[in-house]
């Protein structure tokens, strides 16, 4: 079990880091190509668009995940055909209904935004919709028979397409838009390339979409709670992104400045706080089903070591990061974006990487213990404090009203999920002795590090001199975290069977 729970978690972890990094170059070309307040705008665009793929994207694959697996178990190879066509047909349906209601209440939607551009961009978007339905229904049937492999590449092609079409049209020609609408082109673009990309592996392999009667029904029923909850959860990201600029001109700024800050908070300063959740992504996604079948057979001991062990391991790959950010906040964002404000706004929301990561795992983790429900309550109440902060604390604290809230938000909701963990599994997780030296550390590392690079600039470049001093940040943050046995790494990397041969075998040397 150890070895297939590494490997799937190495696959998905290279591709999901892989995709991620793709997408996180994007995002320095998109804001150094089209500037903050276009971001701003851009992203205000991509948080109504988020929604509207949650739609047709979230409860689907899932469901089709599940039905594949049970399916394929059972060798009812026509019955996988037919789920994969009945719940693609719901999900263009969904779509088609979502372009609908876009495009006949275009001027409702334009009194949400201080900036009508959103609208148009939202628009350009709505084929992306559709793309996505069709990619998620087929997704979900390699979800279910363990294709990570055809996943992986299909997504990370995604990206690759939408950079490159993003440099063609806004680089290579000449169009009338402006940089945000052609970010909104690549985008939509991009989709319909991966849509295509998944249609034809499943083709390739020799699938084929079987006769969806009698199959409609059980999809539906399936997946709507799951993309209800799920779609309930995301509207917090769209009310930011409609509230926070509306209260900062009502706080007297101007549309432009509100959509830069907006532009430089969330389209620079947050996508670098979402890094370590690649890999804690990865681990969660692979880490579930080993959780799912242990608690199924009633292994309660063995389901107790997965979540510690993906707990620690969430706090540490945050804890890690942290003292960089802090120490280095402006000199990362001013070399990444060439934005000097954007890292200033990193340094103060660095600490929220901690519960970020911590929320990301413990969500996961309730899922498995069959607890979504209280998942998502928890994950509502977060959002209801990140919006009354913006609400109460924008006309005071201006954009830091949005990392306050943000920030308190995952406080809340991380303490409410380790607290019905504890609950439902009767085990004491032992995350407070880490949780505050990491802190601790983090700031310790973080003044080191700062000293030093503040002596190594006297003898070396500015570049040479951030990295440097960078690994020796990491060197003692690490270092501290072995001395005061804040995080076992030996049982951490062999739980999930990185290195449990070399260890046992250490072990068996040492004895004799």
């Amino acid at each position: 079990m150890a070895k297939s729970l590494f490997k799937d978690v190495l696959l998905v972890a290279v591709f999901s880091v892989l995709a991620r990094a793709l997408g996180f170059f994007f995002k320095i070309y998109l804001s150094r190509s089209i500037g903050a307040e276009l971001l701003g705008v851009y992203h205000v665009a991509i948080s109504i668009f988020m929604v509207f793929v949650l739609l047709v994207s979230s409860g689907i694959p899932v469901t089709v995940s599940k039905m594949t697996a049970r399916f394929k178990a059972s060798g009812r190879t026509k019955q996988i055909n037919s789920v994969a066509s009945s719940s693609t047909i719901l999900g263009v349906l969904v779509g088609l209904l979502v372009c609908v209601i876009v495009l006949v209440f275009q001027n409702v939607f334009a009194l949400m935004f201080t900036d009508e551009r959103v609208v148009d961009i939202l628009v350009v978007l709505l084929p992306a919709v559709v793309a996505s339905a069709v990619y998620a229904s087929v997704r979900g049937i390699f979800w279910g028979e363990k294709d990570y492999f055809s996943v992986g590449w299909t997504e990370t092609l995604e990206q690759v397409a939408r950079i490159f079409v993003f440099a063609v049209l806004f680089g290579c020609l000449s169009l009338p838009f402006d940089g945000a609408m052609i970010a909104g082109i690549a985008m939509t673009v991009s989709c319909v390339v991966s849509m295509l990309a998944v249609l034809f592996v499943f083709f390739k392999k020799g699938k084929r979409f079987g006769k969806p009667k009698g199959y409609f029904s059980p999809v539906f029923k399936s997946s709507a709670p799951i993309t209800g909850v799920r779609v309930v959860s995301s509207l917090i990201q769209p009310i930011v992104g409609i509230l926070f600029p509306l209260m900062f001109v009502c706080s007297g700024e101007s549309n432009e400045v509100a959509m830069s800050v907006f532009g430089e908070v969330m389209g620079m300063s947050f996508p670098l706080l979402f890094l370590p959740v690649a890999l804690i992504g990865a681990l969660s996604f692979a880490l579930i089903p080993e959780l799912s079948t242990a608690i199924e057979k009633g292994q309660t001991k063995l389901a107790q070591e997965r979540i510690k062990t993906g707990m620690t391991f969430s706090v540490l790959a945050s804890a890690l990061i942290v003292p960089l950010y802090l120490a280095f906040g402006v000199e990362i964002c001013s070399l990444v974006y060439d934005n000097i404000q954007s890292g200033k706004f990193l340094i103060w929301a660095s600490f929220i990487m901690i519960p970020l990561g911590l929320s990301n795992i413990t969500s996961s983790v309730l899922n498995a213990l069959n607890l979504e429900v209280k998942s998502f309550v928890n994950n509502l109440l977060g959002g209801v404090i990140l919006i009354l902060s913006i609400v109460c604390l924008t006309g005071v604290l201006k954009v830091f009203a949005l990392i306050v809230g943000f920030g308190l938000c995952m406080l809340i909701t991380t303490f409410l999920n380790v607290l019905m963990i504890k609950k439902a599994t009767k085990q004491k997780l032992g995350l407070t002795k880490p949780l505050c030296l990491s802190v601790l550390f983090a700031v310790f590392c973080a003044l080191l590090s700062r000293l030093c690079f503040n002596l190594l600039l006297k003898f070396l470049p500015s570049f040479l001199s951030l990295v440097c001093a960078g690994g020796i940040c990491v060197f003692f943050f690490v270092l501290l975290c072995m001395v005061f046995k804040l995080f076992d790494f030996a049982i951490i990397f062999s739980k999930i069977g990185l290195f449990s041969k070399i260890f046992h075998k250490n072990r068996k040397i040492s004895k004799i």
